[in-house]
């Protein structure tokens, strides 16, 4: 059995390798389909106001201070019984970058978009847990991403192969995105 759900995961990398156009011209976030309808419907202009350079300042130093993704981690690791170092490998995310991001709500550091992909994927977290790891962290999936859409697709596929998943983005993109 356990041969056989290799087969079918493997299926849906190989499905959307050889569907890639139909798939990804036809796919849609969820997230961003919904945020995008409710700030159009609501009239909203998608671009903030402009501010003076010191409110600017602020808002950027109070969001460093307040985007602290390492508690969702450790409640993810915790449900799904994974140690941070089997975490970090799986993830392919260096142990240093990790360290950095355990202390960082006292270092303001901050990881890139790519690497919290990298660990949603490891953590096998669905499309809607994936969403809010990102806007802790003040990213979202967009739909104007070719990338984000395979990224979003294998996820609501429940397929999470981080290396195989970059490597369907580096094909059909010609760039490296999950581990750039």
């Amino acid at each position: 059995r356990e041969v056989c759900t290799m087969t079918n995961e493997k299926r849906v990398i190989e499905n959307l390798r050889e569907n890639y156009q139909e798939i990804i011209s036809n796919y849609v976030i969820t997230a961003y389909a919904a945020s995008r309808h409710a700030s159009v419907s609501a009239g909203m202009v998608c671009t903030p106001p402009l501010s003076s350079l010191s409110n600017i300042k602020n808002i950027v130093k109070s969001f460093s201070n307040t985007c602290d993704i390492y508690p969702s981690i450790i409640k993810y690791c915790e449900e799904k019984d994974i140690a941070e170092n089997e975490l970090y490998k799986k993830a392919h995310v260096s142990k240093t970058v990790f360290s950095k991001i355990r202390s960082m709500k006292d270092t303001g550091y901050k990881p890139s978009k790519s690497t919290i992909l990298c660990l949603c994927l490891a953590l096998e977290l669905n499309n809607k847990e994936t969403e809010e790891m990102l806007n802790i962290a003040g990213y979202s999936l967009s739909g104007d991403i070719i990338a984000d859409k395979i990224v979003s697709y294998c996820i609501s596929k429940r397929y999470y192969d981080v290396y195989d998943i970059e490597n369907l983005i580096l094909e059909k993109t010609g760039g490296a995105y999950l581990y750039s």
